[in-house]
């Protein structure tokens, strides 16, 4: 998921997730993001109406690159119960590629600007979700819980898992598929 910014507004955006995610979001200063990217202070507002509209494209830039790595996941023919462990794994692995987008997007959405945000970049992430639970449930494959639990069930052990990692643990490949298995048992009928 890391890439080399080239523009000067992908720039931008690199230093201000690269200081959220390491010292937060009070820390990305307009004056720290532009030293960062190695522009002036007033180049940001060339590209951005103000500091908390740059940190709100970042977290939505971050959620919309998840989407895109988890959307070949939902392949109608693939019975929901495979697909979801797949879509679990697809999910896990998009944000371990990046560990500075994971923990940007860990303190974007604790602060006051998530709410300001409203939810929109989180919108496609948990409308797959929704899509896969509907059609587990009308295959009878999935309990009929309401939706934002299942959802919990199922993106909890990510952020657990990262956390951890993010400390120095280390997640086998037998304990991730495990994991996929226990959030699909969480799910199931």
């Amino acid at each position: 998921m890391l890439t080399q910014p080239t523009s000067t507004k992908d720039k931008l955006l690199r230093a201000a997730l690269e200081i959220g995610a390491r010292d937060g979001l009070e820390a990305a200063t307009t004056a720290a993001i532009a030293a960062k990217a190695g522009v002036a202070e007033g180049t940001l507002y060339r590209h951005f109406p103000s500091k908390d509209d740059l940190l709100i494209e970042v977290y939505r830039g971050i959620k919309r690159k998840i989407f895109e790595a988890i959307s070949d996941g939902e392949d109608g023919g693939e019975a929901p119960d495979a697909r979801l462990k797949r879509v679990w794994r697809k999910l896990y692995e998009a944000y371990r590629g990046d560990a500075e987008a994971f923990m940007f997007g860990q303190r974007f959405a604790e602060s006051a600007l998530s709410k300001r945000e409203g939810g929109a970049a989180h919108e496609q992430i948990a409308g797959a979700v929704s899509r896969l639970r509907r059609a587990g449930i009308e295959r009878g494959l999935f309990k009929d819980l309401p939706g934002d639990l299942l959802s919990n069930l199922f993106f909890a052990p990510v952020g657990h898992m990262l956390k951890t990692e993010l400390k120095g643990r280390s997640w086998t490949e037998a304990e991730l598929d495990a994991t996929a298995e226990a959030v699909l048992d969480s799910w199931r009928a």
